[in-house]
């Protein structure tokens, strides 16, 4: 069995492991998207690597989830998000063709001005009820992401229902 040493080095196996960030955001009711324009195209979250940086002790450690999708949200996007919970992890190794890509996904509400990245992307707004729809145009498991954060909050919303009577 080989060992794998989890750093943004490579590992014993010579796969390269990159931690990310994907989100959800809704702006004005409607679900943000990037419809990627390079390798691998499709209909994605937005979302990017987590940066290393060195702590105060110089030691490299990785960039904060949060700070991560905030950074990534605005730089493809151009919108602001603001976070309102977490989603999960979501790692299994053939999510993304490019390599092994561990992704902590938030949700939350976007504001601002809509901002294409020239050449990378083009942004989406796509009602939630039409997601299903698109389900062949998504690149990795976002499509599965989008399903598993639907899921997640239609039964938040029976339980709400059920406690309070309504």
């Amino acid at each position: 069995m080989k060992q794998m040493i989890w750093s943004d080095e490579k590992m014993e196996t010579d796969t390269k492991v990159e931690y990310c960030s994907d989100m959800i955001g809704l702006y004005k009711g409607k679900l943000v998207l990037v419809e990627r324009l390079t390798f691998p195209q499709g209909y994605a979250l937005p979302g990017g690597r987590r940066k290393w940086q060195e702590n105060d002790k110089c030691q490299k450690e990785l960039e904060d989830v949060r700070d991560c999708a905030l950074r990534e949200f605005k730089e493809e996007t151009g919108l602001d998000l603001i976070i309102e919970g977490g989603l999960g992890v979501y790692d299994n190794p053939g999510r993304d063709p490019r390599g092994l890509k561990i992704s902590n996904v938030v949700y939350g509400k976007a504001h601002g001005s809509i901002r294409n990245e020239f050449g990378k992307t083009r942004i989406l707004l796509i009602d939630l009820v039409d997601v299903d729809n698109y389900s062949d145009a998504f690149a990795f498991d976002h499509y599965q992401i989008i399903k598993d954060w639907r899921e997640k909050f239609s039964k938040n919303k029976i339980n709400k229902t059920k406690n309070t009577g309504g």
